[in-house]
């Protein structure tokens, strides 16, 4: 007989840490990372402070964790459950999900980006421990494409930075405003043009 207290267990466990990291969420947007205090974020979680003790260790595990779960996990959900092969699918896929995650989120990401863009440390912590971790799923299937002889011989590191550069700055002007000539660019759009801009660069011409 299966010991389903053990799986309600690990629920509950995860659900309670959940609701920690959304508790941070706001209180690190509202007040900063480093003016911000673990008290402060047990009552916006609705938990005692004792009890963030008994998930993260430290402050700073606690953000990395935040944006790891807020900022990457669906990202790493799309290549966990049953990726599209064909890659223009796969890669309107990413542009999507970044877009709107950043639609959703990035009000309430962007000032905590902005402090720890200016915070070496923070910085050097956040793309160790979460962009390269998150960034190695599309290395790798850029990777499998070149091998397969669907992309040109090109460094999977490049290629992934450089659609990430080109999200943050294109999603950034539509959001922000600042540019008049994105209100007509609806995302759906602006993903399918990041794709051919991609692959119609990258895939080897099969003729």
């Amino acid at each position: 007989m299966l010991d389903n207290s053990l799986d309600f267990k690990e629920q509950m466990a995860e659900a309670r840490r959940t609701q920690i990291l959304m508790g941070a969420a706001q209180v690190f947007s509202e007040k900063g990372f480093h003016k911000a205090t673990t008290k402060e974020v047990a009552k916006a979680a609705g938990v005692s402070e004792g009890t963030i003790y008994n998930y993260f260790s430290t402050k700073r595990d606690l953000l990395v964790a935040m944006v790891d779960q807020l900022g990457m996990n669906s990202l790493k959900n799309i290549f966990e459950d049953s990726p599209p092969q064909d890659p223009r699918q796969l890669l309107k896929a990413i542009i999507i999900d970044r877009m709107h995650l950043a639609a959703e989120r990035g009000p309430m990401m962007a000032p905590l980006l902005a402090e720890i863009f200016n915070d070496v440390e923070l910085r050097e912590l956040l793309y160790d421990q979460v962009v390269i971790p998150a960034s190695r799923h599309v290395e790798q299937y850029v990777r499998q494409q070149i091998d397969s002889g669907r992309f040109r011989q090109i460094d999977p590191v490049i290629v992934t930075r450089a659609l990430m550069g080109t999200l943050v700055f294109n999603v950034g002007l539509k959001l922000s405003g600042v540019d008049d000539r994105y209100n007509d660019i609806s995302f759906d759009s602006l993903a399918e043009q990041v794709v051919t801009l991609f692959l119609d660069g990258l895939l080897v011409d099969q003729s």
